[in-house]
């Protein structure tokens, strides 16, 4: 499945499916004095506002840690520190971020030049998820060169791919000085690291 960004800002964009329905929506409010955090809201169609809500993360600065707050990570609501739930699983510089699923497998998110960020099972390579540009093939954004999530059927519930993934591109975004310059460049991947496995 493909999840189009309308616009592409994770901060505040609509995913939408190749057909044209939008399957998610994120905003963030700013602050409102200084000092103030800002909250981000993830959320899909739904009958209700209950149960459209997905997660909500509270961005903190100057040496407090963001928050998030969702159901999906084992289906009662949770709080965790957004460095908890995606960890490094080395010390030292690493833009490369771990997490447990809620199938119980660990995951995890990376950058690599050339095609974006992808998502991987750690244990077996398989790709998950990538977060690519490419000129649409098919359907509703037919001819356009959009950015996209490209999601691979998997045991991983798809609410826990967007939320990990918003969180990643924001901290990526946050750490690029050219906020304009949305392509992945040499300086965000590691060393010696490839992409993931195609499925």
């Amino acid at each position: 499945m493909n999840l189009y960004l309308v616009p592409n800002d994770p901060e505040l964009m609509t995913l939408v499916s190749a057909n044209g329905v939008a399957q998610y929506q994120v905003t963030t409010t700013k602050p409102h004095i200084i000092g103030g955090h800002y909250v981000s809201r993830i959320r899909r169609p739904a009958e209700t506002e209950c149960e459209s809500f997905v997660a909500e993360i509270n961005w903190r600065k100057w040496g407090s840690h963001s928050i998030v707050r969702s159901y999906v990570f084992d289906g009662s609501e949770q709080e965790l520190l957004v460095k908890e739930l995606l960890y490094k699983n080395r010390k030292g510089f690493s833009t490369t971020r771990y997490f447990l699923g809620n199938d119980d497998e660990v995951y995890k998110w990376k950058v690599v030049k050339g095609v974006g960020l992808v998502l991987t099972d750690s244990n077996t390579g398989k790709e998950v998820a990538r977060y690519t540009q490419d000129v649409v093939k098919e359907g509703f954004f037919r001819g356009e060169k959009k950015w996209y999530l490209r999601i691979q059927p998997a045991t991983l519930d798809i609410d826990m791919v967007v939320v990990t993934f918003m969180i990643m591109e924001k901290k990526r975004r946050d750490k690029v000085t050219d906020h304009q310059a949305m392509r992945v460049s040499e300086h965000d991947e590691e060393p010696g690291e490839g992409g993931g496995i195609e499925a």
